[in-house]
């Protein structure tokens, strides 16, 4: 898979976000109502931090700082369901 493609910036952005899941997992239990605003604030710091090629090639996918929530929000969903599925 190309650096350069939105498929390779998506699995990046994920494996962050579930590390960030399991180091901190009381920031993101899913009976507190500010996980979402975690979540979010999470997606925000990856977009603020990105290096100038990162800027330069989330610009040529057309990659928006509401993908990285929208995939730190998928990532929640797959921890959390890992998280179920290693208690039963």
């Amino acid at each position: 898979m190309s650096k350069n493609s939105l498929e390779f910036v998506k699995q990046n952005i994920q494996e962050l976000a579930i590390g960030n899941y399991s180091s901190y997992p009381q920031d993101y239990d899913p009976v507190k109502q500010e996980t979402s605003n975690n979540i979010q604030s999470l997606a925000k710091g990856y977009w603020d931090v990105r290096d100038m090629k990162e800027v330069e090639r989330d610009e040529k996918l057309n990659i928006h700082l509401d993908d990285y929530i929208e995939w730190s929000r998928e990532a929640y969903q797959d921890f959390i369901a890992q998280d179920v599925n290693a208690l039963n």
